[in-house]
């Protein structure tokens, strides 16, 4: 998938690499929104180069939830390996509070 950085839009990545176009009901995404996107309780996995956060739910390995194998490459290749289970939130660099850059 091609990032568009003048889209100004966010993205939830399904387990079946769906890429489900998001937008924040304010500017920038509560920490209720990211929770629901994400299933759990969200943690940051990498920044791409253009600024995206790819957050997931930090809980997902002791749900048991499916792989997402969409994700998972784009995290790979921005850092690491970790596979990334369920749902994810690839969130706008506008739509990310401040809270979740300093990470």
């Amino acid at each position: 998938m091609q990032l568009d950085l003048q889209n100004n839009l966010s993205y939830i990545i399904r387990t079946d690499g769906e890429f489900v176009p998001a937008m924040p009901d304010d500017d920038q995404f509560s920490p209720e929104q990211i929770t629901d996107h994400v299933g759990g309780p969200p943690e940051v996995v990498c920044f791409t180069a253009d600024g995206y956060a790819l957050f997931r739910n930090r809980d997902a390995k002791s749900s048991a939830l499916p792989r997402n194998d969409a994700a998972t490459l784009l995290q790979q290749s921005v850092s690491g390996s970790d596979d990334i289970l369920g749902r994810a939130l690839l969130a706008h660099p506008n739509h990310i509070p401040a809270f979740w850059k300093s990470r």
